[in-house]
């Protein structure tokens, strides 16, 4: 495989806040785009067709994937109200997508994995892509099934993959936490689409962060794919000190996953 552009790419969860925001800043990058959502998307472009339908319903899953040459999968459930709905759409939906990429000959997964798959390491720990998990949360669960199922269909069926293990995906920083694990629209932007050209990947882990002076990973491995972020949150300090953010007191968080709270189910 070499550095290219690809035929066509499917992009799950596209009506999405990474979704939409990946459908604006790839557009061109690649030959056409698929999107697929269970919510209306805007009007596509000419290199653009879209499929409204749930990710539990495997027919459209496995129509969207026929005739695709790369997939990035964002649809998720992160905060279900039940078991039930997390089981649907990050577990057995998850299941659906990949094994529809696989009948499909899809070559390349970019997965929208997250910081929770490791959410339970506290802050002083330096993260590295080869610790072992510690999910904070049944998402996190949920995410870290998706990663080592990746590394499966990889050793199992060839196909390659990266998964991202997304921080803050903000448009800027709005709290102390921030200044760590800021993901800016930008660097998501090219942080994926590095994903989908790097060549030779296998089964990658990244961490999805920008440039951030303070970024609290050991090892973002962001050279696998070939990744250069740009952004750092320290450029809007000043504009959080005038916000009253306590940017250089304790650490406001304790463990990597934040403040995040699981729902009881």
């Amino acid at each position: 495989m070499i550095d290219h552009r690809w035929r066509r790419v499917l992009i799950t969860g596209a009506a999405g806040r990474i979704g939409s925001t990946l459908r604006a800043g790839l557009a061109g990058r690649h030959d056409g785009f698929r999107l697929l959502d269970r919510r209306p998307m805007a009007e596509p472009r000419a290199e653009e067709e879209t499929i409204v339908a749930d990710i539990a319903d495997r027919k459209a899953v496995s129509r969207a994937a026929d005739g695709v040459d790369a997939m990035i999968h964002l649809a998720g459930a992160p905060d279900p109200k039940d078991f039930e709905q997390m089981f649907q759409v990050n577990v057995r939906g998850l299941f659906d997508i990949f094994e529809a990429a696989r009948k499909a000959r899809v070559r390349r997964i970019v997965f929208a994995s997250t910081n929770h798959t490791y959410g339970m390491y506290p802050v002083e720990h330096g993260m590295t892509e080869v610790d072992p998990p510690r999910p904070d949360s049944f998402y996190g669960v949920s995410k870290v099934f998706a990663e080592v199922l990746l590394r499966y269909y990889f050793d199992k069926h060839g196909i390659e993959s990266v998964s991202v293990r997304i921080g803050s995906f903000e448009k800027r920083p709005s709290q102390q936490r921030h200044l760590s694990t800021w993901f800016s629209h930008t660097d998501a932007v090219e942080l994926f689409d590095r994903a989908l050209k790097q060549p030779d990947v296998g089964a990658a882990i990244v961490f999805g962060m920008s440039n951030n002076r303070r970024l609290r990973i050991k090892h973002p491995n962001w050279e696998a794919i070939g990744f250069k972020p740009t952004d750092d949150a320290e450029t809007w300090l000043d504009r959080l000190k005038s916000e009253g953010v306590d940017v250089d007191g304790p650490l406001e968080w304790k463990l990597h996953g934040g403040m995040y709270e699981p729902p009881e189910f």
